[in-house]
């Protein structure tokens, strides 16, 4: 991203900032409330359009996309505000839109469970792929949002305040899984 700007209703939220990952790298972006962190990443995501500057990502420009196109490209973005179904299932919440289904048009659900049981396998996370997801805690909530993203390939993975509403111990599993995924960068 570079010279990027961004107005809400004549007030500057961003005024030319420039960000760029390398692949394998984390960064955490701080500053206080206000300081126009999520703005930035929500252009990045395709949420918001900026006013001004260029936004790049694997190679191609990314002006005007749109969250699908964005999600295409490989980038995911998890809000803070968790974006799960209590009502469904956990593999149903992580194949939500992306079903896998028969010639026929029936729901490979066996297929999708086992999917989802080797990535939360993969993850190190003890979350049953057939558990109603209303039952999960905050913080294993949180990890099947992270699941959603890796299993939309995402190259790129944007956490929006991801310890919020975690306690030190779930903090600590939260880093240990992201230095994990880390490790397996190429």
């Amino acid at each position: 991203m570079q010279g990027i700007q961004k107005s809400f209703f004549g007030v500057t939220v961003l005024e030319d900032v420039s960000f760029c990952v390398e692949a394998g790298e984390i960064h955490a972006l701080l500053g206080e409330n206000g300081a126009g962190k999520s703005t930035l990443m929500n252009i990045l995501a395709g949420i918001y359009t900026k006013d001004r500057g260029q936004v790049w990502f694997d190679g191609q420009a990314l002006d005007g996309c749109t969250v699908k196109e964005t999600e295409r490209a490989g980038i995911a973005f998890v809000h803070q505000e968790l974006n799960v179904f209590n009502d469904l299932k956990v593999y149903e919440n992580l194949f939500l839109g992306k079903e896998l289904v028969t010639r026929c048009g029936r729901l490979r659900k066996k297929e999708m469970i086992r999917q989802t049981q080797e990535l939360m396998g993969q993850l190190g996370v003890d979350i049953s792929a057939t558990e109603l997801t209303e039952h999960l805690d905050t913080s294993r909530k949180q990890l099947l949002e992270i699941a959603k993203a890796l299993h939309s390939n995402a190259k790129l993975i944007i956490l929006d305040e991801p310890t919020t509403a975690l306690n030190n111990e779930e903090i600590a599993k939260f880093f240990r899984i992201i230095r994990q995924l880390n490790a397996h960068v190429p």
